[in-house]
Protein backbone atom coordinates (compact mmCIF):
# COMPACT_ATOMS: atom_id res chain seq x y z
CA UNK A 1 0.00 0.00 0.00
CA UNK A 2 1.01 3.75 -1.02
CA UNK A 3 1.37 5.69 2.38
CA UNK A 4 0.81 9.48 2.26
CA UNK A 5 3.41 12.15 3.71
CA UNK A 6 2.24 11.53 7.01
CA UNK A 7 2.14 7.92 7.83
CA UNK A 8 6.10 8.25 6.11
CA UNK A 9 7.02 11.07 8.77
CA UNK A 10 5.21 8.89 11.37
CA UNK A 11 7.09 5.56 10.01
CA UNK A 12 10.77 7.59 9.83
CA UNK A 13 9.72 8.69 13.70
CA UNK A 14 8.86 5.29 14.65
CA UNK A 15 11.68 3.32 13.25
CA UNK A 16 14.70 6.06 14.79
CA UNK A 17 12.57 5.34 18.57
CA UNK A 18 13.08 1.78 17.64
CA UNK A 19 16.42 2.11 16.83
CA UNK A 20 17.17 4.17 20.01
CA UNK A 21 15.35 1.70 22.15
CA UNK A 22 17.71 -0.77 20.84
CA UNK A 23 21.16 1.16 21.20
CA UNK A 24 19.76 1.47 24.83
CA UNK A 25 19.50 -1.90 25.05
CA UNK A 26 22.73 -3.09 23.63
CA UNK A 27 20.20 -5.07 20.95
CA UNK A 28 23.12 -5.03 18.26
CA UNK A 29 20.65 -7.19 15.87
CA UNK A 30 17.68 -4.86 16.33
CA UNK A 31 20.06 -1.74 16.13
CA UNK A 32 21.72 -2.76 12.84
CA UNK A 33 18.21 -3.38 11.23
CA UNK A 34 16.49 -0.17 12.24
CA UNK A 35 19.71 1.99 11.49
CA UNK A 36 19.55 -0.24 7.56
CA UNK A 37 16.01 0.99 7.35
CA UNK A 38 15.84 4.50 8.59
CA UNK A 39 19.06 5.22 6.28
CA UNK A 40 16.90 3.58 3.20
CA UNK A 41 13.95 5.88 3.94
CA UNK A 42 16.12 8.69 4.07
CA UNK A 43 17.90 7.74 0.92
CA UNK A 44 14.67 7.29 -0.97
CA UNK A 45 14.54 10.88 -2.86
CA UNK A 46 10.19 9.70 -3.22
CA UNK A 47 10.33 10.03 0.36
CA UNK A 48 12.59 13.17 0.66
CA UNK A 49 10.32 15.05 -1.34
CA UNK A 50 7.30 14.31 0.25
CA UNK A 51 8.78 14.30 3.58
CA UNK A 52 11.01 17.59 3.25
CA UNK A 53 14.66 17.47 3.72
CA UNK A 54 14.50 20.06 6.95
CA UNK A 55 11.62 18.17 8.26
CA UNK A 56 13.71 14.74 8.40
CA UNK A 57 16.05 16.43 9.84
CA UNK A 58 14.22 18.03 12.45
CA UNK A 59 12.96 14.09 13.24
CA UNK A 60 17.24 12.28 13.05
CA UNK A 61 18.49 14.86 15.36
CA UNK A 62 15.56 14.72 18.17
CA UNK A 63 17.23 10.72 17.99
CA UNK A 64 20.64 11.95 17.63
CA UNK A 65 20.36 9.86 14.94
CA UNK A 66 24.40 10.94 13.55
CA UNK A 67 24.92 8.70 10.20
CA UNK A 68 21.32 10.53 9.30
CA UNK A 69 22.27 14.07 10.40
CA UNK A 70 25.87 13.76 8.37
CA UNK A 71 23.37 12.42 5.17
CA UNK A 72 21.11 15.60 5.10
CA UNK A 73 23.80 17.95 6.15
CA UNK A 74 25.78 16.43 2.46
CA UNK A 75 22.28 17.25 0.79
CA UNK A 76 21.84 20.48 2.26
CA UNK A 77 25.01 21.81 2.26
CA UNK A 78 25.19 22.73 5.77
CA UNK A 79 28.82 22.50 5.50
CA UNK A 80 29.62 24.09 9.50
CA UNK A 81 27.33 21.74 10.84
CA UNK A 82 28.60 18.57 9.14
CA UNK A 83 32.34 19.79 9.56
CA UNK A 84 31.31 19.83 13.16
CA UNK A 85 30.08 16.03 12.96
CA UNK A 86 32.99 14.66 10.88
CA UNK A 87 35.46 16.39 14.05
CA UNK A 88 32.95 14.85 16.62
CA UNK A 89 33.74 11.66 14.36
CA UNK A 90 37.30 12.33 14.54
CA UNK A 91 37.92 8.73 12.26
CA UNK A 92 40.34 8.63 9.44
CA UNK A 93 37.46 8.12 6.76
CA UNK A 94 35.79 11.62 8.78
CA UNK A 95 39.21 13.17 8.39
CA UNK A 96 39.42 12.43 4.98
CA UNK A 97 36.39 13.94 4.15
CA UNK A 98 36.90 17.31 5.83
CA UNK A 99 40.33 17.34 3.92
CA UNK A 100 38.20 16.95 0.82
CA UNK A 101 35.90 19.71 1.60
CA UNK A 102 38.86 21.99 1.44
CA UNK A 103 40.13 21.49 -1.73
CA UNK A 104 35.75 22.28 -2.72
CA UNK A 105 35.76 24.98 -0.51
CA UNK A 106 39.51 26.48 1.17
CA UNK A 107 37.99 28.95 3.26
CA UNK A 108 37.11 25.72 5.52
CA UNK A 109 40.56 25.26 5.46
CA UNK A 110 41.18 27.37 9.15
CA UNK A 111 38.49 24.75 10.77
CA UNK A 112 39.63 21.76 9.68
CA UNK A 113 43.52 22.33 10.56
CA UNK A 114 42.13 24.02 14.26
CA UNK A 115 39.85 20.79 14.47
CA UNK A 116 42.92 18.38 13.55
CA UNK A 117 45.09 20.35 16.01
CA UNK A 118 42.45 19.91 18.95
CA UNK A 119 42.12 15.95 18.16
CA UNK A 120 46.10 15.64 18.20
CA UNK A 121 46.06 17.53 21.61
CA UNK A 122 43.70 15.53 22.94
CA UNK A 123 45.03 12.24 21.91
CA UNK A 124 48.27 13.54 23.62
CA UNK A 125 46.61 15.00 26.71
CA UNK A 126 44.55 10.70 27.46
CA UNK A 127 47.98 8.97 26.95
CA UNK A 128 50.86 11.30 26.50
CA UNK A 129 53.15 8.75 27.56
CA UNK A 130 52.05 5.66 25.62
CA UNK A 131 51.63 7.40 22.46
CA UNK A 132 53.56 6.20 19.62
CA UNK A 133 54.10 8.67 16.86
CA UNK A 134 54.39 6.86 13.80
CA UNK A 135 52.79 6.86 10.42
CA UNK A 136 51.07 3.44 11.23
CA UNK A 137 49.50 4.48 14.73
CA UNK A 138 46.25 6.14 15.31
CA UNK A 139 48.21 9.79 16.44
CA UNK A 140 50.84 9.30 13.77
CA UNK A 141 47.99 9.00 10.53
CA UNK A 142 46.49 12.15 12.71
CA UNK A 143 49.67 14.56 12.49
CA UNK A 144 50.13 13.43 8.48
CA UNK A 145 46.60 14.82 8.28
CA UNK A 146 47.95 17.73 9.39
CA UNK A 147 50.70 18.02 7.43
CA UNK A 148 48.52 17.75 4.61
CA UNK A 149 46.34 20.10 5.61
CA UNK A 150 49.30 22.53 6.33
CA UNK A 151 50.47 21.49 2.56
CA UNK A 152 47.22 22.63 1.61
CA UNK A 153 47.48 25.61 3.18
CA UNK A 154 50.49 26.54 1.55
CA UNK A 155 49.65 25.51 -1.85
CA UNK A 156 46.13 27.16 -1.51
CA UNK A 157 47.79 30.64 -0.22
CA UNK A 158 44.00 31.21 1.54
CA UNK A 159 45.79 31.85 5.21
CA UNK A 160 48.79 33.90 6.42
CA UNK A 161 51.49 31.79 8.03
CA UNK A 162 50.55 34.05 11.15
CA UNK A 163 47.09 32.78 11.17
CA UNK A 164 48.22 29.23 10.89
CA UNK A 165 51.07 29.31 13.30
CA UNK A 166 48.32 30.73 16.01
CA UNK A 167 46.24 27.43 15.06
CA UNK A 168 49.60 25.08 15.56
CA UNK A 169 49.62 26.92 18.87
CA UNK A 170 46.44 25.66 20.11
CA UNK A 171 44.16 29.10 18.91
CA UNK A 172 41.74 26.17 17.87
CA UNK A 173 38.79 26.56 15.79
CA UNK A 174 37.25 29.91 14.05
CA UNK A 175 39.02 33.54 14.63
CA UNK A 176 37.63 34.16 17.84
CA UNK A 177 38.80 31.39 19.88
CA UNK A 178 41.30 32.68 22.21
CA UNK A 179 38.84 32.19 25.67
CA UNK A 180 37.70 28.47 24.61
CA UNK A 181 41.37 27.49 24.45
CA UNK A 182 42.60 28.73 27.89
CA UNK A 183 42.72 25.41 29.54
CA UNK A 184 44.05 23.61 26.68
CA UNK A 185 47.34 26.19 26.70
CA UNK A 186 47.39 26.20 30.62
CA UNK A 187 47.64 22.01 30.39
CA UNK A 188 50.78 22.76 27.84
CA UNK A 189 49.96 20.65 24.84
CA UNK A 190 51.73 20.82 21.80
CA UNK A 191 52.21 19.92 18.91
CA UNK A 192 56.11 17.81 17.54
CA UNK A 193 57.75 20.65 16.04
CA UNK A 194 58.79 18.15 12.92
CA UNK A 195 54.63 18.27 11.84
CA UNK A 196 54.94 21.79 10.72
CA UNK A 197 58.68 21.98 10.00
CA UNK A 198 58.35 21.91 5.73
CA UNK A 199 55.51 24.36 6.11
CA UNK A 200 57.66 26.80 8.15
CA UNK A 201 60.84 26.40 6.17
CA UNK A 202 59.01 27.14 2.81
CA UNK A 203 56.57 29.72 4.64
CA UNK A 204 60.29 31.26 5.58
CA UNK A 205 61.90 30.88 1.92
CA UNK A 206 58.81 32.23 0.52
CA UNK A 207 59.01 35.49 2.95
CA UNK A 208 62.61 35.89 2.25
CA UNK A 209 62.28 35.65 -1.39
CA UNK A 210 59.24 38.05 -0.88
CA UNK A 211 61.73 40.73 0.45
CA UNK A 212 64.92 40.59 -1.98
CA UNK A 213 62.17 40.98 -4.74
CA UNK A 214 60.99 44.30 -2.54
CA UNK A 215 64.33 45.05 -2.20
CA UNK A 216 65.27 45.00 -5.79
CA UNK A 217 62.08 47.04 -6.57
CA UNK A 218 62.85 49.48 -4.53
CA UNK A 219 66.70 49.79 -6.04
CA UNK A 220 64.61 49.86 -9.30
CA UNK A 221 63.09 52.42 -8.49
CA UNK A 222 65.41 54.87 -6.39
CA UNK A 223 67.98 54.13 -9.70
CA UNK A 224 65.22 55.75 -12.24
CA UNK A 225 64.32 58.65 -9.70
CA UNK A 226 67.84 59.59 -9.97
CA UNK A 227 68.10 59.22 -13.76
CA UNK A 228 65.22 61.38 -14.13
CA UNK A 229 66.39 63.59 -11.94
CA UNK A 230 69.73 64.10 -13.66
CA UNK A 231 67.85 64.06 -16.69
CA UNK A 232 65.67 67.61 -15.27
CA UNK A 233 69.02 69.18 -14.54
CA UNK A 234 70.17 68.38 -17.87
CA UNK A 235 67.05 70.11 -19.00
CA UNK A 236 67.61 73.24 -17.21
CA UNK A 237 70.52 74.09 -17.72
CA UNK A 238 70.43 73.80 -21.85
CA UNK A 239 67.49 76.51 -21.47
CA UNK A 240 70.05 78.42 -19.17
CA UNK A 241 72.45 78.02 -21.53
CA UNK A 242 70.41 78.51 -24.99
CA UNK A 243 68.99 82.03 -23.19
CA UNK A 244 72.42 83.58 -22.50
CA UNK A 245 73.46 82.26 -26.44
CA UNK A 246 70.88 84.87 -27.70
CA UNK A 247 71.65 88.35 -25.75
CA UNK A 248 71.49 90.63 -29.21
CA UNK A 249 68.22 88.42 -31.03
CA UNK A 250 66.15 91.47 -32.55
CA UNK A 251 63.05 92.44 -30.45
CA UNK A 252 60.44 92.87 -33.60
CA UNK A 253 57.70 94.75 -30.84
CA UNK A 254 60.55 96.58 -29.92
CA UNK A 255 61.21 97.96 -33.22
CA UNK A 256 58.07 98.17 -34.60
CA UNK A 257 57.12 100.42 -31.23
CA UNK A 258 60.80 102.54 -32.11
CA UNK A 259 59.16 102.40 -35.63
CA UNK A 260 55.92 104.01 -35.13
CA UNK A 261 57.04 106.64 -32.31
CA UNK A 262 59.74 107.91 -35.71
CA UNK A 263 58.57 111.48 -36.87
CA UNK A 264 57.40 111.12 -40.57
CA UNK A 265 59.63 112.57 -42.75
CA UNK A 266 57.73 115.70 -45.10
CA UNK A 267 59.93 114.10 -48.07
CA UNK A 268 57.41 112.39 -50.44
CA UNK A 269 60.38 110.49 -52.35
CA UNK A 270 61.58 108.43 -49.52
CA UNK A 271 58.44 107.96 -47.13
CA UNK A 272 55.30 108.53 -49.43
CA UNK A 273 51.99 107.41 -47.92
CA UNK A 274 51.51 105.28 -50.73
CA UNK A 275 54.52 103.35 -49.65
CA UNK A 276 53.49 103.14 -45.50
CA UNK A 277 50.16 101.92 -46.46
CA UNK A 278 52.49 98.95 -48.82
CA UNK A 279 54.80 98.34 -45.79
CA UNK A 280 51.68 98.03 -43.21
CA UNK A 281 50.10 95.51 -45.67
CA UNK A 282 52.81 93.57 -46.06
CA UNK A 283 53.75 93.75 -42.05
CA UNK A 284 50.05 92.47 -41.56
CA UNK A 285 50.28 89.17 -44.01
CA UNK A 286 53.97 88.56 -43.21
CA UNK A 287 54.86 85.69 -41.99
CA UNK A 288 58.56 86.67 -41.40
CA UNK A 289 58.24 90.20 -39.58
CA UNK A 290 62.19 90.63 -40.36
CA UNK A 291 62.49 89.86 -43.64
CA UNK A 292 59.85 92.64 -44.44
CA UNK A 293 61.77 95.12 -42.12
CA UNK A 294 64.99 94.46 -43.51
CA UNK A 295 63.42 94.28 -47.31
CA UNK A 296 61.76 98.17 -46.64
CA UNK A 297 65.35 99.47 -45.44
CA UNK A 298 67.10 97.70 -48.40
CA UNK A 299 64.40 99.84 -50.65
CA UNK A 300 65.40 102.91 -48.47
CA UNK A 301 62.22 103.12 -47.65
CA UNK A 302 62.60 103.18 -43.77
CA UNK A 303 64.93 104.31 -41.77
Amino acid sequence: HMLNPSLKRMLLELTLEEWKSAQRARDINAETIRRAEAVSMLSDSQMSAEIGDYEALVIVQQQDFVEGMVMLYEKLQMTTLLMEKYAQDGSYKARRQMLAMCKSAPEKLADVLGHFVDMATDKFQLDEDEQSINSESEIGELLDDIKEALSMARSQGVLPPVRVARILAGDGVGQFSEERNVKKKAAGNSLPLSVALDYIGAAMDESSREIDRLKNDVEEYNHMCNSMEAEINELLSYQVTDESLNPNEINIDEMYSKLIETPQDISHERKSESSSEEFWREMAHSVDRFETISRFFARDILE
